[in-house]
């Protein structure tokens, strides 16, 4: 239908407002009506939205020491009610993610701020307490916890918004303004007269909440439906071949990986973590699980960014090595197939979450391959509200009542992975669920948060990369090539590579 887009969307938002939610829908729907500082294009750029440079050393947005950044807003933007956006509505939105009240998922970055000074309506300096490199990757823009500018004028006098009708009927400064949001059904977006760039080319969006694969499937063959995103992998083959539907392979800052929990009794021998990741074939899993959309990852940063090190050593598969690293750690094979160490048996507990068709056949094809070598694994899958808990609700990761998991971990736009990787965030602290603590990794992820220099940077992560791959707990698998089903009527769709691929929704048309 000319000027109407139609898209279906498997899940649901737990909220419109991206401050207050941790789900990637809510982030995607948002790049329709809301607005941040910047976006990030297909050509891994920021793209100036509300700000209009992005602050480097260069152009002396951040000062020397790391410690000052001023951003320059954008003149003429209006929020949807014809309000004036501004430095206030900035500095107000700092205020509510560091407010206690409000439900925030993360307020990495945003705690380092000293203050905030308003020069005038259109230019800040925001101060820090310590230089922090991916801070402007962060600051209301497209880190992994993406957070939109709030308008001030309709938020302000609330004690905190977790409860504010606004985050089921909200005002942006996008292109796109909500104007019917149904729980369960659909939410309905008309263009929006007031846009700084002017009104976009569609005349409408409706997103339609369809809670069954089979259902899009069915309404993008009959084309009730122009749009899906996140094609789940283990569908790929159904959703090929579609008449009229490109299924797009959109190289994605999302990785899956296996990790060894170095707090459990067998694994922390290196010798057999070593070992389990010599068991391992990658090639097959990735073959078989993700049907060629992904890219064979060898450590978390995608080959086609800039932190990516060459040559970042890993272990062949190889079960007659294995095999024999798991006889010199004391693990001998007995009559039954498995190995014994003082009458225990090497029985490993591998966990993932039960909403994963991906997951589940990646456990199911290493529980496989890890019997090869004598390894009895038992998989206990859970909700991700029971799989991410905190410790005291008896959360599986965060306590550590597992061996092995599966999971995914989505890159923000900076390569900063210090929560994966450092001492400080393990548990109850941070998502470094594998516990692992390497003083040489702590020491190459500090200078990477503390030095502006990109050429410092990348050869941190080269060491971090390095330093990773010789602790033997994870095995990167691969990062997901993301499969976006498009009407090929749709133009100007050109999806990015991190956070989401919706940066540009303005130029869509059909």
């Amino acid at each position: 239908m000319p000027g109407v887009l139609r898209w279906g969307e498997y899940t649901e938002p737990d909220t419109l407002n991206p401050e207050l939610s941790s789900l990637q829908v809510t982030l995607e729907e948002s790049m329709l009506w809301a607005g941040y500082l910047f976006n990030y294009n297909d050509q891994n750029q920021f793209v100036p939205e509300l700000a209009t440079t992005v602050p480097t050393l260069e152009n002396g947005g951040i000062s020397h020491d790391g410690l000052a950044i001023t951003y320059h807003l954008r003149h003429g933007v209006r929020w949807q009610d014809g309000a004036p956006f501004g430095a206030d509505d900035v500095i107000f939105s700092w205020h509510a993610v560091m407010n206690p009240r409000n439900n925030i998922p993360s307020r990495e970055g945003y705690d380092l701020i000293s203050r905030i000074d308003k020069v005038d309506d259109h230019t800040i300096v925001v101060h820090l307490i310590r230089p922090y490199a991916p801070f402007t990757a962060t600051f209301f823009t497209m880190s992994a916890t993406a957070y939109m500018v709030l308008p001030k004028h309709l938020l302000a006098n609330l004690p905190d918004i977790n409860q504010a009708a606004y985050n089921s009927m909200p005002i942006g400064t996008g292109p796109f303004r909500v104007v019917d949001y149904r729980h369960g059904q659909y939410l309905k977006l008309e263009a929006n007269p007031l846009y700084w760039r002017g009104p976009p080319a569609l005349k409408e969006v409706m997103i339609t909440y369809v809670g069954d694969q089979n259902t899009l499937l069915t309404q993008l063959r009959t084309h009730e439906l122009d749009f899906v995103t996140n094609v789940s992998l283990t569908r790929i083959p159904d959703f090929q071949g579609i008449e009229g539907i490109d299924l797009r392979s959109i190289p994605f800052t999302y990785f899956t990986y296996i990790g060894l929990n170095t707090e459990s009794p067998a694994l922390r021998d290196i010798r057999v973590r070593k070992a389990l990741l010599l068991a391992t074939d990658q090639r097959q899993i990735v073959r078989d699980v993700t049907h060629g959309f992904s890219l064979a990852a060898d450590s978390d940063q995608p080959p086609f960014l800039w932190a990516h090190a060459s040559g970042i050593p890993r272990p062949a598969y190889d079960p007659s090595a294995a095999a024999g690293l798991l006889e010199s750690a004391g693990w001998h094979l007995a009559g039954d197939g498995y190995r014994y160490k003082n009458a225990t048996k090497l029985e490993l507990i591998v966990v993932s979450t039960v909403g994963s068709t991906a997951y589940i056949e990646a456990e199911q094809v290493l529980q496989q391959q890890w019997k090869k070598v004598g390894v009895s694994t038992i998989i206990k899958n859970a909700q991700d509200s029971v799989l991410y808990a905190p410790a005291a609700e008896h959360g599986v990761f965060a306590s550590g009542a597992f061996d092995v998991m599966i999971n995914g971990w989505f890159n923000g736009v900076d390569p900063d992975d210090s929560q994966f990787f450092m001492c400080n965030q393990r548990p109850p602290n941070g998502d470094n669920y594998r516990r692992l603590c390497d003083p040489r990794l702590d020491a190459a992820e500090n200078l990477a948060l503390r030095s502006n220099d990109r050429a410092v940077r990348r050869e941190a992560y080269a060491d971090i990369q390095r330093y990773a791959a010789k602790d033997y707990a994870t095995m990167f698998l691969w990062f997901a090539k993301r499969a976006d089903a498009v009407s090929v009527d749709l133009k100007g769709y050109r999806p990015a590579h991190a956070v989401t691929t919706l940066w540009n929704t303005y130029a869509w048309r059909n």
